[in-house]
């Protein structure tokens, strides 16, 4: 059994841009308290006018969520709030885990996806996590499917996940972000493929796995994952996408080109929980099971920050 791990690295966000020209810096990005500091513990919040959406999971079900699948289902096994979470676990040789999606529409240009994360003690890797996806309004469906295509400007799409870097990581891996976007390189190894590129922390530039900024969620215990996608002005590469963990900014990305449409809003969040499936790359590493919680999710059109106790 591996050993809980700490979150790694985080000095190197201090380290100032000595070199960068301040007029041309996107704005800072904030971290700590946020709009859920305005609501604890996250009572109201729904009705928040800058909130799309939120579920406790404390209704005991997922009438909330549209096509939710495999194994995903309400849980009272250790809740991060209340009584209630979802809980997806996979089973070797049995299922790939379990899904629910939630829609927006339209969307926005901004868009922040809040949720509490607990992997088990004995979490090894997975395959596909936390998912953000951009859609036009008369296909709702436009950016599922896309795997190893280059976007062709009616869908865009990152997600939050954690990397395995073919073992050099610790479980569960490390955080990185999944992109699918106009400007993505293709796999140097397969001609003709675009499997999504990954934005390691850091940033604002892509990083790289297994570096000296990687950032190591702990096993065992629940921590609040954030994460964000701010869309280009269209003709422009003015993009960008971040992440947080337990409130800390752990990743910032810029200058990405997301689309030519000012239409294409971020209007999809996919609370997956994505593995043993047949190209899975971390097949070495399969357990005979493993599971991860979801708790106390929050979509909004501000950064939303840990959630805020009594």
């Amino acid at each position: 059994m591996h050993r809980p791990i700490i979150v790694l690295a985080l000095l190197a966000l201090l380290v100032p841009l000595a070199a960068a020209d301040p007029a041309t810096q996107p704005a800072a990005l904030p971290h700590g308290p946020g709009l859920g500091a305005r609501y604890p513990p996250d009572t109201g919040i729904a009705k928040d006018p800058a909130v799309f959406f939120a579920d406790d999971f404390e209704s005991g079900d997922l009438a909330k969520w549209q096509d939710p699948s495999g194994t995903i289902a309400p849980s009272t096994e250790s809740p991060h709030s209340g009584k209630f979470c979802a809980a997806a676990p996979m089973h070797r040789g049995k299922d790939t885990g379990g899904q629910a999606k939630k829609w927006f529409m339209p969307g926005a240009d901004t868009v922040f996806a809040r949720c509490y994360v607990k992997f088990s003690p004995d979490y090894a890797y997975c395959h596909h996590f936390l998912w953000l996806g951009a859609n036009p309004r008369s296909n709702k469906w436009r950016a599922f499917g896309k795997a190893g295509l280059k976007p062709d400007g009616t869908y865009y799409s990152t997600g939050m996940e954690t990397w395995f870097a073919w073992g050099k990581n610790p479980p569960p891996g490390e955080l990185h972000m999944y992109t699918y976007y106009l400007d993505m390189l293709p796999d140097p190894k397969m001609p003709g493929k675009y499997w999504g590129n990954s934005f390691f922390p850091p940033g604002p530039g892509k990083g790289q796995a297994a570096g000296p900024g990687r950032v190591i969620p702990q096993r065992g215990q629940w921590q609040c994952w954030e994460f964000m996608i701010q869309a280009n002005t269209p003709g422009k590469s003015d993009g960008r996408q971040a992440m947080w963990l337990d409130g800390q900014l752990v990743g910032d990305f810029h200058s990405i080109h997301w689309r030519d449409d000012g239409d294409l809003k971020v209007n999809v969040f996919w609370l997956e929980h994505y593995g043993y499936d047949s190209g899975d790359p971390t097949k070495p590493y399969w357990q005979e099971q493993q599971t991860a919680w979801f708790d106390d999710v929050v979509i909004a059109r501000e950064y939303i920050g840990p959630m805020k106790t009594p």
